[in-house]
């Protein structure tokens, strides 16, 4: 068989997992090459260890991507400067590559800047060292108004804005000041999580009413006032004392420039293969727009635990594609997620994202099992992936 060659696009978490799934579906005479500006892989779940102070370093939670050479994976260590979807070929800033199968995974970029007064307001909670200085801050904020803002839909990690919620009022309590705090969530968001459907959502508000948590669905950002210390909606305002932030997301720019794009702005691909309109090149993770095929109409939440199980229904149909067999592997839209609420619980979500009529998803209560799982789960993905 002719030697083949699979280009990736991306070095992140739904990167390295089609990588690493595509090696160990292909004979080693094909290669597997992944393009990575970045030489360092960091999961972005550790934010929330690192916020509640249980993770004192990032770097507990990185792995050099140079250590994938000994895996039989190529790393080429450049900037993506152009694609070319017909072709399958990307100009980078260490060459022009070509592959006979391309797969993007360039995530979502976070755009703080695209809101006035985001950047000297808030304590960006989708950064590494935001959620380091947001831990600081837990410690030092005595009185006051706190504030979750979700900026704009989507974004990554549906269930981060309100992890953070309980993780703060969890940290008020222990420190004996949460009488003196009053925490808010402010979301464009018609329910918590709406792609999860009905159950979770309401599941999620009843958690947040039992720790007197307030909650403003359908509130649309116009921007933020650092100096006033005030938030400035369509037909209303909210003040803080500390603000917690989740920017603005969007597909990456060359990823646009590209033509790969749609009216949602992120990449369409058939919700079943992750295939795009062009032969031989897949998207997963962030970056795409997957249209759950029910009547609702919402997308696919963007989760790490989809780009994993997407990385696998690509892997295999590609090497049967290669064995001369047809693509048969589909994904289903089941995932789960953990929601952390503090004191060492976490809660647990699972489902089927495209149930019909609607996601049945349903919410597990908090216990420290599911904690400790998520922790194991996550240590797990970090070693296997990088």
């Amino acid at each position: 068989m002719a030697e083949k060659t699979a280009l990736i696009l991306g070095g992140g978490h739904g990167g390295l997992a089609v990588a690493n799934q595509l090696r160990r579906a292909l004979p080693p005479e094909h290669r597997v090459v992944v393009v990575e500006r970045q030489s360092i892989f960091y999961m972005c779940g550790f934010n929330m260890r690192l916020m509640d102070g249980e993770m004192k370093d990032r770097r507990e939670g990185e792995r050099e991507l140079s250590g994938l050479a000994q895996k039989g994976i190529e790393w080429v260590h450049g900037e993506i400067l152009e694609i070319d979807p017909q072709a399958r070929r990307v100009r980078t800033s260490s060459g022009t590559l070509e592959g006979d199968y391309l797969i993007i995974a360039l995530g979502a970029e976070k755009v703080a800047g695209t809101i006035p007064g985001f950047a000297e307001s808030a304590q960006n909670l989708y950064e590494s060292e935001g959620a380091l200085r947001l831990y600081r801050s837990l410690q030092e904020f005595d009185s006051g108004r706190a504030v979750v803002l979700i900026c704009r839909t989507p974004f990554s990690c549906p269930a981060a804005p309100y992890e953070a919620a309980f993780l703060m009022d969890s940290t008020f309590r222990s420190r004996g000041n949460r009488n003196k705090v009053e925490i808010g969530i402010y979301t464009p968001e018609p329910r918590p999580m709406p792609a999860a459907g009905p159950n979770m959502g309401e599941a999620v508000i009843g958690m947040l009413k039992e720790r007197d948590i307030k909650y403003y669905p359908q509130q649309k950002l116009q921007k933020i006032e650092s100096g006033r210390r005030q938030i400035l909606f369509e037909g209303g305002q909210a003040y803080f004392d500390l603000l917690v932030g989740i920017p603005p997301h969007a597909a990456p720019k060359v990823v646009r420039e590209a033509g790969l794009t749609d009216e949602t702005g992120w990449i369409p691909v058939d919700p079943a293969t992750l295939e795009t309109r062009y032969p031989g090149v897949f998207a997963l993770g962030d970056v795409t727009s997957v249209r759950q095929p029910n009547p609702t109409g919402l997308f696919l939440p963007k989760a790490w635990v989809f780009a994993d199980e997407q990385s696998r229904v690509i892997a295999r149909n590609i090497a049967a594609q290669l064995r001369g067999e047809e693509k048969s592997d589909r994904f289903d839209g089941k995932g789960f997620c953990y929601l952390e609420v503090g004191n060492g619980l976490a809660a647990y979500g699972s489902g089927n994202f495209y149930a019909y009529p609607t996601a049945r998803v349903y919410l597990e209560l908090p216990s420290p099992g599911h904690h400790q799982e998520r922790k194991r789960i996550e240590l797990e993905q970090l070693e296997t992936l990088a």
